[in-house]
């Protein structure tokens, strides 16, 4: 009888234990209030930024505000075709935050990048479908335009408007097949090993 009753109190307190843990592993997977309100004031800075930047960018010479809140500087006119959403491009592309530093970049991976137009962001297809090929654009994309008031990643953060040069190279043909971008040396296998 003592054995039993000994069995019951450890599975009791081995129960209460398991819980405390759950509660608690539950508790860490949300948001704490405390981490709610630092996210929601940085989507409003990072939003309160945006504007104050697209005001002072939109005086600049050569820009042209879009009734979206796209901010467009064309800085060389190509004269090829002009992509649909339908179409997939060959672009070259950098991507900065407002401080200047840079998030992604073709040129610097030195490969082009092919991509459907339809799939890009709102700001880079309002931009895109008004491009002929050979043109090159600075975007100016306000948040509701990129990634919204969430996170894109590790390195958008939430409600960032973001500045990207891009390049339309190539406006792809449908049903032709198309030449693969030169290999990303950062892909390369290592001899021996692949």
């Amino acid at each position: 009888m003592l054995s039993l009753l000994r069995n019951v109190l450890f599975l009791a307190a081995l129960s209460l234990v398991l819980l405390v843990a759950l509660f608690l592993g539950a508790r860490s997977c949300g948001l704490t209030p405390e981490q709610a309100e630092e996210a929601r004031l940085l989507v409003e800075m990072n939003i309160e930024d945006g504007e104050a930047y697209r005001s002072r960018n939109g005086r600049r010479d050569g820009v042209v505000t879009l009734s979206s809140g796209l901010q467009v500087e064309m800085l060389a006119q190509g004269d090829g075709p002009v992509p649909t959403l339908e179409d997939r491009v060959v672009v070259h592309y950098r991507g900065l935050h407002l401080d200047g530093r840079v998030f992604d970049s073709s040129w610097r991976r030195a490969v082009p990048s092919v991509v459907a137009v339809r799939d890009t962001i709102p700001g880079w297809r309002e931009a895109l479908v008004h491009m002929p090929a050979g043109s090159r654009a600075r975007l100016v994309v306000p948040h509701w335009l990129a990634y919204g008031e969430g996170r894109a990643g590790a390195v958008i953060g939430p409600g960032e408007t973001l500045i990207f040069e891009l390049e339309l190279l190539e406006v792809l043909v449908p049903g032709e097949p198309e030449d693969p971008p030169p290999a990303d040396p950062m892909q390369q296998t290592v001899p021996g090993i692949g």
